[in-house]
């Protein structure tokens, strides 16, 4: 099984960075009713996709959530 806490420095490079990112957060706003005003992110992970989809959607909170605490750092420092 993958040591997301050691991982956490090189996964946003090793899983399609900013590219992948973009469209992850486009299709999940694409689902996300436009009268939404919080959304859960749960694994958010480096908060790559996280920051994207609170970009995407004025007045949406996004709560991010993860298991691994250096993924939670990363994503807290980025976000």
């Amino acid at each position: 099984m993958l040591d997301y806490d050691k991982e956490a420095e090189r996964y946003d490079a090793s899983r399609g960075g900013e590219p992948r990112a973009a469209a992850a957060a486009d299709a999940v706003l694409n689902l996300v009713p436009l009268q939404a005003r919080r959304l859960l992110d749960v694994a958010c992970g480096t908060g790559i996709v996280t920051r994207r989809i609170v970009a995407g959607r004025d007045g949406l909170r996004v709560t991010g959530v993860d298991l691994a605490p250096a993924m939670v750092r990363r994503a807290a420092a980025r976000l």
